[in-house]
């Protein structure tokens, strides 16, 4: 009776803990939401440069239009020939001028509407999407290229569908999770543990699962900084966001050969028994028993119906995210400008499903079901949960032990 009432104190942690995760998930996802229709997504005009005169007792301190246009694209040429730093007031452009920097006060949506608006001038500059090239001796693929308007649709891809609606992927998966901890609290072991324990994965398979594990997660955290760091770490510091993002940076090339061999030699062990029968549709009828106590769970062999989508998203997503990040270690190696982009934005959309799956998968093999982590942590699990779980690879193991 004590093991009971311990038991159900346990389990209605767990509920209480779910419930503080959705409500903190939901407060997430109504900022993201909020952010997608604030209207501040604009390039917004901070400070200003005007350059002006050295000579003293002029009286005159603005110069021709020209000269000022001169001024400011001195400031891409190389740093020998425009000065020491153009961090540095009173930042030289050229003989007898000086180029000095104010902030914009008073900052109004006028110039950014007027920008997004477009007089005939600029509804000429702005003209349906083309390629300018040109001559260049630059070593480099697309070197020659001056104008590409496409980029305009990467950047959408990029600002709204990936930075936005991918959070909101990631957030709402994991407050879906989170709600269902809440409301139907973990998944027990009906009869309760059996005291006894079969083996269910051997050394090599859980140091090739927790080495592809881990280096997920570090891509994982790694891309989220590259992607949001400038939401997420910027209000603490521009230092704190440069030291994140030169360690992101490098921590995802470092993460990338572990998970690409982990992919591979999981594809290796276990695609002949993911493989999809009968036995997977009627798994997926009855939710896998995830979601009620009553009767018996549905069969399954070592691995049910959705074990094996989670093999298949890591195998097909992962072999995605392997040959699209080499792509873009090697840029214009293998493609050209307009192809690279594109692979950019398959690889962050991509890894962004990735993430909310495999969220999905945390969330069973721990706090979601008593028992299973038992299978990647010792290899051995309860009798009684492979019985719940896996009643026919059980059956199997019976046979084995029969036989001996």
């Amino acid at each position: 009776m004590s093991d009971v009432i311990v038991r159900g104190r346990d389990f209605t942690a767990y509920r209480i803990g779910g419930a503080i995760a959705a409500a903190l998930l939901f407060a997430a996802l109504l900022w993201q939401t909020y952010e997608i229709f604030d209207g501040d997504a604009m390039t917004v005009p901070e400070t200003s440069w005007t350059a002006v005169n050295d000579g003293e007792g002029s009286g005159e301190n603005a110069v021709l239009a020209d000269d000022i246009l001169v001024a400011r694209t001195r400031l891409l040429d190389e740093r020998f020939k425009t000065g020491p730093s153009p961090e540095e007031p009173g930042f030289a452009a050229q003989a007898g001028q000086t180029l000095v920097e104010e902030p914009i006060d008073g900052y109004s949506k006028a110039l950014p509407e007027a920008w997004m608006t477009g007089d005939a001038e600029m509804l000429r500059m702005l003209r349906p999407g083309q390629r300018t090239e040109g001559l260049s001796s630059l070593p480099y693929v697309n070197a020659a290229l001056f104008e590409r308007p496409e980029g305009r649709d990467w950047r959408l891809g990029m600002a709204d569908f990936i930075t936005h609606l991918g959070a909101l992927v990631i957030l709402g998966f994991a407050f879906l999770l989170a709600l269902l901890l809440a409301i139907r609290g973990r998944v027990p072991i009906a009869e309760g543990r059996a005291r006894t324990k079969v083996k269910r994965f051997g050394f090599l398979e859980r140091a090739t699962h927790w080495m592809t594990a881990t280096s997920f997660i570090g891509l994982a955290l790694t891309g989220i900084v590259i992607a949001y760091g400038e939401t997420l770490i910027l209000p603490f510091g521009g230092d704190l966001l440069g030291q994140a993002g030169w360690i992101a940076t490098w921590g995802h090339a470092v993460c990338f050969p572990p998970f690409a061999f982990g992919i591979l030699i999981m594809g290796i062990m276990w695609v002949g028994r993911n493989i999809p029968d009968r036995l997977d549709w009627i798994w997926l009828k009855n939710g896998g028993g995830l979601f009620s106590d009553e009767g018996p769970n549905p069969p399954a062999k070592k691995f049910n119906a959705g074990q094996k989508l989670i093999f298949w998203s890591a195998m097909l997503g992962g072999i995605l995210m392997v040959g699209t990040g080499v792509m873009l270690m090697f840029p214009f190696f293998f493609l050209g400008l307009e192809a690279q982009a594109w692979v950019m934005l398959g690889h962050a959309t991509v890894a962004t499903f990735l993430i909310a799956i495999f969220i999905g998968h945390i969330y069973i093999g721990t706090v979601g079901m008593q028992g299973a982590i038992d299978a990647m942590w010792s290899g051995r699990v309860d009798r009684n949960w492979a019985k719940e779980h896996h009643e026919l690879w059980l059956k199997d193991i019976e046979k084995e032990e029969t036989a001996r």
